[in-house]
């Protein structure tokens, strides 16, 4: 009985052990594997793709966004909380109404838009502009993949 007892502890102990160093070591991509999901900030809906198009226009880098007929000119598409903060502060200081809704997307999309937003963080608020179209270009491009 008391055998039992020590190989059930020296497993446990070693069980422990290697969670402990994979909880470490592979930390970010469990967290793009548990929530690949991105939230868009879009400034309107439509049902009509003409229309759509005419409205965007009236927002510099913006893009259309398909999801079941219903069309969203989409201004920015982010995953880290402190991104989403500081671009949500961003486009309410340029008077811009916008609503925001979450998608899912793939961890490779993650991986990639996650270098803009480490830029966003540290960058000043001049260089969102660039930044974000960057974003955008990733997501056009990740829409017509999968798409």
């Amino acid at each position: 009985m008391k055998e039992n007892v020590k190989i059930f502890l020296v497993a446990l102990i070693i069980g422990m052990t290697v969670a402990f160093f994979l909880s470490f070591k592979f930390q970010d991509e469990v967290v793009f594997a548990i929530n690949p999901k991105v939230t868009i900030f879009y400034v309107g809906t439509y049902n009509d793709i003409e229309v759509a198009n005419k409205k965007s226009e009236s927002y510099d880098n913006s893009l259309i966004y398909e999801d079941n007929g219903v069309y969203k000119i989409v201004i920015g598409v982010y995953h880290d909380d402190s991104a989403l903060l500081l671009m949500n502060s961003y486009f309410r200081d340029l008077g811009i109404s916008f609503y925001q809704e979450e998608i899912k997307v793939d961890t490779t999309f993650l991986k990639e838009i996650s270098n803009y937003e480490l830029l966003i963080k540290e960058s000043e608020n001049s260089y969102y502009d660039n930044i974000n179209t960057s974003i955008l270009e990733l997501f056009k491009e990740y829409l017509g993949k999968n798409n």
